[in-house]
């Protein structure tokens, strides 16, 4: 399931990509306004691993959000984070990498 929502008070065409996980896979992209926070939430009863990713060459290359080579951004379990981007164009996007069971629901917002 995808749904794409348009987010109150956003910049035109600013929108909030939500949806769910039942399997291996990736969600729509979001390309967030430069120099705002957004927010990455995961919740749900599951078993699985869902990283953050960025591209920025329009979605031909992914990579995980690190911080001095660690992955910062895979999750097992429910969490809220505040990420901030300082480009133009960069896209986001989660990526469930391994899937146990349940329901893993996001929401990618600004």
């Amino acid at each position: 399931m995808l749904n794409i929502l348009q987010a109150p008070g956003t910049a035109s065409g600013q929108t909030a990509v939500a949806g769910s996980f039942t399997a291996t896979g990736n969600s729509a992209t979001f390309t967030p306004i430069p120099g705002r926070g957004f927010n990455v939430s995961l919740w749900g009863t599951f078993v699985g691993t869902v990283v953050v990713e960025r591209s920025f060459d329009a979605g031909t290359t992914w990579l995980p959000i690190t911080g001095a080579g660690v992955a910062l951004s895979t999750f097992g379990g429910p969490v809220s984070e505040i990420f901030e981007e300082p480009e133009y164009a960069v896209e986001y996007r989660l990526r469930c990498a391994s899937f146990g069971s349940g329901t893993i629901s996001y929401r990618i917002s600004q």
